[in-house]
C-alpha cells in the first residue's frame, strides 16, 4: 500500500500570507497593529527553538510581539500577576502560554486566568465549553487543533466515513492533566463524526496493542518518541501524530556552529509506511498548521476590538 504523508506547509503559507496581508491592510487604514504576548519557560524541552520561531513568524506577519521567558521557580502568584498585567495591556490582543508548564503550576488555572478575549488557542475553559456545547453560544475563535486537522483533511482529501473507530493514545500524564485531557476531548468533539466509535486509552495499558489494531483513525499524543510499533497497526489506518519531542540536537548543515533540533512524534513514520494509508506526521504535519491558525485567531482578537469583520472558519 502506498502511504500518503500529509504535510502542512502549503496550508501554513496560505494562512500566514493571508494574515500578513490583512495586518498590512489594517495598518494602512489606521486601525493600528495587533499585539501578541508569548509566555514561556526556559527549561521546557524545545522552548529554545519554539519560542524564537513563534516570535520570528509573528513579527514577520506584522504583529507587535512581547516575550516573557520565566524560570522554573516562578510561583503561581507571580504568573497570575504577569497574566493579569497583560490582560489589562491595551496593545496586547492575544496571550499565548506555552505548554507544558513546570509541574508545580496547574495549567488549567493558568489558562483560566487569561481573559477569554485574549486566549486565542481555544484552551480557556469557556472556549472549550462552547466548543463542546456550541448551542450555548458561538466560540470567539475556532479551536486551533481541530481547525488545523480539518484543514489538513480537506487539503489531502481525507474522507471520514461512517462507523470508523477512532483511538486516542495518550500518556498517563496527559490523561491526568486536566487541560490536555479537555483539549483532546474538545478537539475530538469537532472532528470525529457522530456515528463513529471513540476510545481514549492510556499508553501504559496492557490492552494498548489490541486497541491500536482496531483503529481506523489512530491519534497519538505521547512524550515517548516513535513508541507505536508497526505490528500494532491496522492495514489502511490513518495516523495523526500530535506531540513534538526533542530527540537530540545536531550541528546545522548551513552553520555547523549552531545546533538544529531533531523532532519526532509518537509514531515512526518509516516503519508505518506501506501499512498506513495516511500519516499526518511530527514534524511537518498538524502542528505546522496550528501556528498560522493561532495567528489568524490573534488577528481576529484585534479585529474584534476594532469592530472589524471576521475571518471565515471551517466550522
Amino acid at each position: 500500500m502506498e502511504t500518503r504523508i500529509v504535510k502542512g506547509d502549503a496550508i501554513k503559507d496560505k494562512i500566514f500570507n493571508d494574515v500578513k496581508k490583512e495586518i498590512g491592510m489594517l495598518k494602512t487604514k489606521h486601525y493600528g497593529t495587533p499585539g501578541i504576548a508569548f509566555i514561556g519557560f526556559s527549561s521546557i524541552p524545545l522552548s529554545t527553538y519554539t519560542i524564537p520561531y513563534h516570535v520570528h513568524l509573528a513579527e514577520d506577519a506584522g504583529f507587535n510581539v512581547l516575550t516573557e521567558i520565566k524560570t522554573d521557580d516562578t510561583s503561581e502568584v507571580e504568573l497570575f500577576e504577569l497574566i493579569e498585567r497583560l490582560n489589562h495591556t491595551d496593545d496586547i490582543h492575544a496571550i499565548v502560554l506555552f505548554q507544558p508548564l513546570p509541574p508545580h503550576l496547574n495549567p488549567i488555572r493558568m489558562i483560566n486566568k487569561i481573559i477569554p478575549e485574549k486566549e486565542v488557542e481555544g484552551f480557556h475553559p469557556q472556549h472549550m465549553l462552547t466548543t463542546l456545547m456550541p448551542d450555548i453560544k458561538p466560540s470567539l475563535y475556532p479551536m486551533c487543533l481541530p481547525t488545523a486537522l480539518m484543514e489538513l483533511f480537506s487539503e489531502a482529501n481525507v474522507k471520514l466515513e461512517k462507523d470508523q473507530e477512532w483511538v486516542f493514545v495518550l500518556d498517563d500524564e496527559f490523561i491526568t492533566n486536566s487541560l490536555t485531557n479537555m483539549v483532546v476531548k474538545s478537539s475530538a468533539s469537532k472532528v470525529v463524526p457522530p456515528d463513529c466509535v471513540v476510545t481514549y486509552i492510556n499508553k501504559n495499558s496492557s490492552h494498548l496493542k489490541s486497541y491500536c489494531k482496531k483503529a481506523d483513525i489512530l491519534v497519538v499524543v505521547s512524550k515517548y518518541p516513535e513508541y507505536i510499533q508497526n505490528d500494532w497497526l491496522k492495514q489502511g489506518v490513518c495516523i495523526i501524530d500530535v506531540y513534538s519531542n526533542l530527540v537530540k540536537e545536531i550541528p546545522s548543515k548551513n552553520n555547523p556552529a549552531q545546533l538544529s533540533p531533531i523532532i519526532r512524534g509518537g509514531v515512526n513514520v518509516d516503519s508505518a509506511t506501506s501499512i498506513a494509508a495516511t500519516i499526518i506526521p511530527i514534524p511537518g504535519g498538524l502542528m505546522t498548521v496550528v501556528l498560522p491558525i493561532l495567528f489568524r485567531n490573534a488577528l481576529q482578537a484585534f479585529k474584534n476590538k476594532c469592530g472589524v469583520g471576521k475571518f471565515n472558519s471551517v466550522f
